[in-house]
């Protein structure tokens, strides 16, 4: 081959890999300069520059996501009574008030009944919908008849219900989805994603469901299976998105029992995996 055509082929090469690379530190520095940039201390005011974070390109001060147990709490001014009482009241140790105040394992369980009687200390909506789409929800069906599409099943009907109930991100739709996805044959994905929105509020209704297992000892009640499986997903995700906002519980209450499910030998194959997969996942 000719040598002029040899080096002329070496040279278009040679500039398309120098323009490759030009056009790629463009294309970077274009992305970087349309980053958020950090707040100067004028930006912020003398009252916030103490600190703070991102989301997106907006800045909120670190405390408007702090959630300590006190008086500190930063809760939207909304009427919120459960509707039956704490929800479903997770087994406490014995002897737990009269642990030291400073103990882990009582602060745990203060945090946990701080976010039970608390939900929108998380945000939310309390939207004026709410209350009528819940009582048409309650209570979550058993099942739907003796097979899909009889004259028994209405899950359509409630699908679009539950679907607009989701759209309101209102905490007090929890003790509905949660008794849908563990207790109803309507449970799955939807359910699970709805929950996560809704975060750390969850977490205190789906607690219970680990103690029925743990009193079952037996996976084969299928309405204690049911709860068993949906709440370990939601809880492992929330328990490993949210640890900081849970603040001990997921280590000093959540794990403690699933490592007690794996002790006590109840669980079959794929549950001890199920189990396993969950402690795995909060202890990363």
């Amino acid at each position: 081959m000719n040598r002029k055509i040899i080096a002329a082929a070496i040279g278009f090469v040679v500039a398309v890999a120098i323009g490759s690379h030009f056009y790629v530190e463009w294309q970077m520095a274009k992305f970087d300069a349309s980053l958020p940039t950090p707040p100067t201390e004028e930006q912020l005011g003398a009252d916030e520059t103490g600190g703070g974070h991102w989301h997106g390109d907006e800045w909120h001060a670190d405390d408007a996501h702090e959630n300590d147990t006190g008086e500190t709490e930063l809760i939207p001014s909304v009427d919120w009574q459960p509707s039956t009482g704490r929800p479903h009241e997770a087994v406490k140790p014995e002897g737990l008030d009269a642990l030291d105040a400073d103990d882990p394992v009582a602060k745990a369980w203060a945090k946990l009944d701080y976010i039970a009687d608390n939900p929108f200390a998380w945000g939310g909506n309390a939207d004026s919908r709410t209350p009528g789409l819940i009582a048409q929800l309650t209570p979550p069906p058993v099942s739907f008849g003796d097979y899909e599409g009889g004259p028994d099943d209405n899950s359509e009907e409630l699908i679009v219900l539950l679907e607009e109930l989701a759209r309101l991100r209102d905490p007090r739709s929890i003790e509905v989805f949660v008794a849908y996805d563990c207790e109803s044959p309507l449970g799955g994905a939807f359910f699970t994603e709805t929950l996560l929105a809704l975060g750390p509020p969850v977490v205190p209704h789906l607690i219970p469901y680990l103690d029925e297992a743990l009193e079952a000892k037996t996976e084969e009640n299928p309405i204690v299976l049911r709860g068993l499986l949906s709440s370990l997903h939601t809880l492992t995700e929330i328990g490993h998105r949210r640890w900081a906002d849970l603040d001990g519980v997921t280590e000093h209450i959540i794990l403690p029992r699933l490592e007690q499910m794996l002790a006590e030998g109840f669980l079959s194959p794929g549950g001890e995996r199920n189990v396993q997969w969950a402690i795995a996942a909060l202890k990363r």
